[in-house]
């Protein structure tokens, strides 16, 4: 899950805008949630409290228009995207000055905004899949190729990472949507409220259940049938 403000003083086009790029997103394979500010200094206070990995700025706002408000938001932050919405494409140049993942504009804002997904999946999540994962176990910390991961069962306070060519799972301590949060940009699929694939190892799925490769069936969630097959093939094109 990434975490992206909106920052529009225009009321009315803060739901149509989050929809709009949620919705972009998705089609990627990536979920988001967006949270919505009418004012730059709104935002500011939001993020004494919040970590955001995208922040959409509007240009044109009174007391503190985007490009100053860019730049604040720099000066704390060097490694947030920044993208800006706005009607103001001719302030695009000033706004290279924070380095900004793009520039959406309103007027082409659905083939923007998916260029601008594209861009982020490509610098980043992609990229994540050779990552390595740092979990806290009973003892010690633990690094853990994505690789090796089957899948992660939950079991109350600490959860059982279920490894290849390891009999006996390693417990760690995070909760099951913190897991979900950290492992879905790597491709795992949360098919159960108590359990977490990786779609590598993916090899059916059923209506009761997900058979793995190797031959151990999980359940899942019947709710959850039509999102997971959905999240899987967005995964095997990626």
């Amino acid at each position: 899950m990434i975490r992206v403000a909106l920052c529009d003083d225009d009321a009315g086009a803060l739901p149509v805008i989050a929809g709009a790029a949620q919705s972009a997103f998705a089609a990627q394979g990536l979920q988001v949630k967006i949270e919505r500010y009418l004012s730059g200094r709104e935002l500011m206070c939001a993020m004494e409290e919040m970590t955001f990995q995208i922040i959409m700025l509007d240009i044109d706002m009174p007391d503190l228009n985007g490009i100053e408000l860019g730049k604040r938001i720099r000066n704390r932050n060097e490694t947030v995207e920044i993208v800006y919405v706005s009607e103001c494409e001719e302030r695009v140049f000033e706004a290279f000055a924070v380095y900004p993942l793009g520039f959406v504009r309103k007027s082409n804002f659905l083939n923007d905004i998916t260029d601008v997904a594209r861009l982020y999946i490509r610098k980043y999540v992609k990229n994540q899949k050779s990552e390595h994962l740092k979990f806290t176990t009973r003892t010690a910390v633990q690094v853990l190729k994505r690789k090796q991961i089957r899948y992660i069962e939950g079991s109350g306070n600490y959860q059982l990472v279920y490894l290849n060519d390891q009999a006996q799972p390693v417990e760690i301590k995070m909760t099951m949507d913190r897991l979900e949060e950290q492992t879905e940009p790597l491709g795992f699929i949360r098919i159960h409220k108590g359990y977490l694939v990786n779609y590598l190892y993916i090899q059916r799925i059923q209506t009761n259940q997900v058979i793995l490769k190797g031959g151990e069936n999980l359940p899942i969630g019947r709710s959850k049938v039509k999102e997971v097959k959905s999240k899987y093939l967005s995964l095997l094109d990626s």
